[in-house]
């Protein structure tokens, strides 16, 4: 063969060949990159990815009050403050209402000054006495010596008002509250209180009050143990305002009186009522458990269950009976004889003190709770002058008494003629059915 011919061969031979290389050498890696130690006739495997472990968020914690002791004293805003019990009695909040709300146009003595600032300081200077009593300022410092001072004070405004302490430095008056699982501020004491605050003008949501910690309970990080925890302490009263059992869930968002115009709010219990009224009659109200008066109201509600009391809806206690007819005088005699109207809402009270008093000492209201760990004030016939009967008796006198005295001078009312009239015609203004 030439030579020549086979030399002129080569070239394209390479080209072939270096073709052939780039063309397999794809197959080549696949088969390196299987692993396989049969060969690379097996399809490969997809390979395992192994998601990361997630640990599931703890809910947001309020951090501002984590580090709060027992015993120690906080400025808050009545809205950080989170209600334990369901319902509130609706008058003792209106008795605040139309007290604090002293009209400052009020006829009666228009024509005395002396008189006029009197009656201001009567109103609407005892809101500001029981602000600063409750916030551990201990009392006004002076009361209003002209009736402009009167309209230029503002519970919301401290420059206008003057407490005889810091406020917060007395600390035997203040509310408590418990630090919970999350952080917030639960109240033990004082619904009444913050809810009247609450809804006063010139108080509000963000209106500054100052409580007292009673127990820090943050440690506990998940809710459905802390609620236990404060079961298991008695902090907490798992009823609706007719009494019936709820669980937390259920509980109001915020203190206050139920509103159309804001959720959340708190129910109306109406023994809750009666039975603040009770007080200084039936039972005393200091160095009381936790929700004694719920104690007492649940155990009146049993009394009428067996038959022992006729309860609440054989009195007129609201529209549509008039306020004359609800806050119509029942007495009780030196011997303690039923005397007066039979069916007001003074009645009502007179007659549940006489069953609360009726109790021993020893008898048990609720659960473990007997009468005398209740407060329960022991009612005597003929008892003298200064002794907690008569005492008591003149409490039930006060309760419907209106503010004009005999003579026509001002004089402090009843704490059940505030809240009649209040629940029946809203704020004290002249023209209204409070009377002027």
């Amino acid at each position: 063969m030439n030579l020549a011919y086979l030399h002129s061969l080569v070239p394209a031979r390479q080209q072939l060949l270096r073709a052939l290389g780039i063309a397999l050498l794809p197959l080549a890696l696949a088969a390196c990159d299987s692993g396989s130690s049969t060969g690379g006739d097996q399809s490969p495997e997809a390979p395992v990815v192994t998601p990361p472990v997630t640990e599931e968020p703890e809910p947001p914690r309020n951090t501002a009050y984590l580090d709060s002791k027992a015993g120690d004293v906080i400025k808050v805003r009545i809205e950080e403050l989170h209600p334990t019990q369901a319902a509130i009695g609706y008058d003792q909040v209106y008795y605040k209402l139309g007290r604090w709300q002293g009209d400052l146009d009020r006829p009666t003595w228009a024509k005395d000054p002396k008189q006029q600032l009197d009656y201001l300081n009567r109103t609407i200077g005892k809101k500001f006495d029981d602000y600063c009593e409750d916030m551990g300022g201990t009392e006004r410092a002076q009361k209003f010596l002209t009736i402009a001072e009167v309209q230029a004070a503002r519970l919301d405004q401290p420059t206008t008002y003057l407490c005889k302490d810091p406020l917060g430095s007395q600390t035997e008056n203040l509310k408590t509250v418990v630090v919970g699982w999350d952080g917030n501020l639960y109240l033990t004491d004082g619904h009444h209180t913050f809810s009247s605050l609450r809804e006063i003008p010139d108080g509000g949501p963000k209106l500054p009050v100052w409580v007292k910690v009673s127990a820090n309970y943050s440690d506990i990080r998940e809710a459905s143990a802390f609620w236990e925890r404060m079961s298991k302490e008695k902090l907490v009263w798992l009823r609706d305002g007719e009494n019936q059992a709820i669980t937390v869930e259920q509980l109001p968002t915020r203190v206050g009186l139920a509103s159309e115009k804001e959720a959340g709010g708190m129910q109306e219990d109406r023994y809750r009522s009666l039975v603040y009224f009770t007080r200084d009659l039936a039972y005393s109200n200091g160095n009381l458990p936790e929700y004694a008066e719920f104690l007492w109201g649940d155990w009146l509600r049993r009394q009428v269950v067996t038959g022992y009391w006729a309860g609440l809806d054989d009195y007129k206690m609201a529209y549509p009976a008039t306020p004359t007819q609800i806050l119509a005088a029942s007495t009780l005699s030196k011997s303690l004889q039923s005397t007066g109207a039979s069916d007001s809402y003074v009645a009502a009270v007179r007659d549940a003190s006489l069953v609360m008093s009726a109790l021993s000492d020893n008898e048990l209201v609720f659960e473990d709770r007997d009468a005398a760990t209740l407060g329960r004030i022991a009612l005597e016939a003929d008892a003298p002058s200064g002794s907690p009967t008569k005492e008591a008796r003149d409490t039930l006198e006060e309760l419907p008494r209106n503010d004009v005295k005999s003579d026509g001078s001002p004089r402090g009312a009843g704490k059940l003629w505030f809240a009649v009239n209040y629940r029946s015609c809203g704020k004290p203004s002249a023209g209204t059915c409070w009377g002027w």
